[in-house]
């Protein structure tokens, strides 16, 4: 029984990884491209293809018999968003947050190679530049991933970091993260994308846990010069942005504020 058991997980996993393959494939790939990526035998392949296209996990391009990822996927991914309870209780913040602020707002949350982008309401400006559902963003070059892994135990964020398909973190990633941590925020400015800058807060569930980010994201062209001091602080150190920070910031704490 245990070898049945052992077989039928190696042969899920195998279509697992095929499936997967075509995550990225906007334009498709086909039979051989697949079966050398995975390096797997061209008619294994093909059968599991076969059987996805029947139930609707993917679907052939007619022209080049490529295949990408189907309507039923599509509708199960729709599903899995609708059930998602952070996203259920913060999609009214994000909307009130666009219209506050005049920039695209998204909620992230922590996966294994990535964070991953979950919600996002887009502002009407003729220039937008954010992620789209769906996305897999880098965690140590976006400040949504930098925040997320600021709240993960040490252990944790090492083995995120090794895992990540962006190669070695900088050696300075540890010491912003203990910062990020304190001052429970995060800001990137072109980093990852040489145009987008991004402002990250944490959203807690009823157990004081960070279980997802809420961001907004600003054109370089409109993001504000950064702030160093505070005139009426008697010079004291300020929020860097201040017109961004603070509504980010006090729109995660309600939605942490509604979540069980």
């Amino acid at each position: 029984m245990a070898e049945s058991t052992s077989a039928q997980s190696t042969s899920l996993s195998k279509a697992l990884r095929v499936l997967l393959a075509l995550e990225e494939a906007s334009d498709g790939k086909g039979v051989s491209d697949i079966a050398r990526e995975l390096d797997l035998p061209k008619s294994a392949v093909h059968r599991l293809l076969v059987t996805f296209q029947a139930h609707g996990f993917v679907q052939q391009e007619s022209r080049r018999r490529h295949y990408r990822l189907g309507p039923t996927l599509a509708r199960l991914g729709l599903r899995a968003a609708e059930q998602y309870v952070p996203r259920q209780v913060a999609r009214p913040y994000l909307e009130a947050l666009a219209q506050e602020m005049g920039e695209t707002v998204f909620l992230g949350v922590l996966a294994p190679h990535g964070v991953l982008i979950v919600d996002k309401v887009e502002h009407g400006h003729v220039l937008r530049v954010a992620p789209d559902l769906g996305t897999l963003l880098p965690l140590g070059q976006t400040a949504l991933g930098r925040l997320l892994l600021a709240f993960c135990p040490p252990a944790e964020q090492e083995a995120l970091l090794a895992s990540s398909p962006t190669g070695p973190h900088s050696p300075g990633l540890p010491a912003r993260l203990r910062a990020i941590a304190q001052q429970g925020y995060a800001v990137a400015t072109g980093e990852w994308l040489p145009d987008l800058s991004c402002v990250a807060a944490p959203i807690r569930n009823g157990q004081d846990q960070v279980i997802a980010a809420l961001a907004v994201s600003v054109p370089q062209s409109r993001m504000p010069s950064p702030q160093r001091h505070d005139p009426f602080a008697g010079g004291g150190t300020a929020l860097p942005y201040p017109t961004l920070i603070p509504p980010v910031m006090n729109a995660a704490e309600r939605i942490s504020a509604a979540l069980p």
